[in-house]
């Protein structure tokens, strides 16, 4: 791996403790890394006018095991931009949701969406137990942190009760935040979540089948519609940028 000679090993990155502590984990469940083509796992390239030519690297990161179809880290480092986009979709032998992580630094806001994202009816998928547990995780940084935005109709249907969705200003309140509270949401969150799967038994076919179809509406909708493909675009050129969306961040397989 060469994420330990990349800025995202630095703390100059924004979001560089979490993609650590994302690694450290899948080393506590030894998950096995998979390949990734080299011009996806790492680059360094120019975007911007002829005048104002600006760096941008790219980072991706996967992993698998006998119980993760794929967990995969994408991170984005420039002067206007900082993003980790993490999603781990489960084996489809196993009744979980998918962990979706969005944390995008734009040039004008923070942008954070952390949740166990459904790929069946809510009701079918989740146990009131661990999503009691969400639930209170949630309410108690949304009591620190009140959020009234709301998320469109279109969006909504492939989130949970327990999502957590902000839109920060770019401030040292919102910096210390993103560096404390919210580290720690992403901690319980991501802990509760390797809990729950490594302790979920296997499904029969009926609902196996079931699963495979909401993870695959669930992967092509993010093919199609994710919101993320303009900035995408303007980093790295419409070519690689649809390329790295269905080969690499949503290829279901």
């Amino acid at each position: 791996m060469i994420f330990k000679n990349t800025v995202f090993n630095s703390y100059k990155w924004r979001w560089s403790k979490y993609i650590k502590y994302l690694l450290s984990k899948s080393q506590e469940y030894n998950l096995t890394e998979k390949a990734i083509p080299p011009k996806f796992s790492y680059s360094e390239s120019l975007y911007g006018s002829k005048r104002n030519k600006k760096i941008v690297n790219l980072f991706n990161w996967a992993t698998c095991s006998e119980r993760i179809m794929l967990s995969r880290a994408l991170c984005i480092n420039s002067p206007d931009y900082a993003v980790l986009n993490f999603l781990i979709i489960p084996e489809s032998i196993f009744n979980m949701p998918f962990l979706g992580l969005d944390f995008v630094s734009l040039p004008g806001y923070h942008l954070l969406v952390l949740d166990f994202q459904p790929s069946i009816d809510l009701e079918r998928q989740f146990k009131k137990e661990w999503l009691d547990k969400l639930l209170k995780i949630k309410n108690n940084f949304y009591h620190q942190f009140p959020c009234d935005h709301e998320m469109s109709q279109e969006f909504s249907n492939f989130f949970s009760p327990a999502l957590i969705w902000m839109k920060l200003p770019k401030q040292t309140e919102s910096d210390y935040l993103i560096s404390n509270q919210l580290f720690d949401v992403f901690k319980e969150y991501l802990n509760l979540y390797f809990e729950v799967l490594y302790n979920t038994n296997r499904v029969n076919d009926d609902l196996n089948s079931e699963i495979i179809k909401g993870q695959n509406f669930y992967l092509q909708f993010r093919k199609d519609k994710d919101p993320a493909r303009p900035m995408l675009n303007t980093l790295f050129g419409s070519d690689f940028a649809e390329t790295l969306l269905s080969d690499i961040l949503f290829k279901f397989e």
